[in-house]
């Protein structure tokens, strides 16, 4: 986004009117959005005021410090990216795991962008804690349900009887990572693609759950046997 563009939407009412406070803080925050998400979060704020039109003193009106500002916009990026209803699909045992995977990935790779797919990278590589802090969410909403469902099916003791192995983690971890290569070759890598992926997406669904199935039974097997030390995680609803 360039300046001149930057400008005009900080600037969006006729001559003598002011934004509210609230709303002029929002659209401050999704360019700094983009700010960082195209020069990395070295950028300095003397640059995104410039780019802005506005005065460096005005961002600090708003935010004490630089930290401040990243924080509050990545919240502002990630912090409503998840659809309530998505908690009850995923654990909704009357549907076959493979389409509730299916529906859940296909919305949740809709929703990215390449501005969220490139500030989320960019906080990994500038050390940023989202990416951390991401993690344990996705343990919590799609990684927990996943193993659960994969348990039952096995016969396996269920989470609040036994906490989570990290081999299984790990293994709920391969779907979502191939998930979201997509959004990295369309977005990061800039590769062709087709308009919609959700047959790629039905494809690594299929895949993982028909070797899932077996992995999680030999995953016990060995914890339980052959005493092969697979490290328990604790759920965090039960910390």
């Amino acid at each position: 986004m360039g300046a001149e563009t930057a400008k005009r939407s900080l600037s969006a009412k006729p001559a003598g009117m002011r934004l509210p406070r609230g709303e002029r803080r929002r659209r401050l925050l999704q360019e700094a959005a983009a700010f960082f998400a195209e020069v990395g979060f070295e950028g300095t704020t003397r640059a995104l005021a410039e780019r802005l039109g506005v005065t460096q003193a005005l961002i600090y009106r708003y935010f004490s410090s630089k930290q401040e500002l990243i924080d509050a916009a990545l919240a502002e990026v990630f912090g409503d990216s998840w659809k309530p209803e998505w908690d009850s699909l995923l654990a909704d045992a009357a549907q076959p795991l493979e389409e509730r995977l299916t529906t859940f990935y296909c919305a949740h790779h809709a929703r990215s962008s390449a501005m969220s797919m490139r500030l989320f990278v960019r906080a990994g590589l500038d050390g940023q804690p989202l990416p951390g802090r991401h993690g344990a969410r996705l343990t919590d909403r799609i990684f927990a349900p996943v193993i659960a469902a994969l348990r039952a099916e096995a016969g396996l003791p269920g989470l609040d009887e036994k906490g989570m192995m990290r081999g299984e983690r790990e293994l709920a971890m391969t779907l979502h990572g191939a998930v979201i290569f997509l959004g990295i070759r369309r977005h990061i890598y800039q590769m062709p693609m087709p308009k919609s992926v959700d047959d790629i997406i039905r494809l690594q669904v299929e895949t993982f759950v028909a070797g899932a199935r077996q992995t999680i039974r030999r995953l016990h097997a060995a914890a339980d046997e052959s005493g092969l030390t697979v490290p328990q995680l604790t759920p965090r609803r039960q910390r």
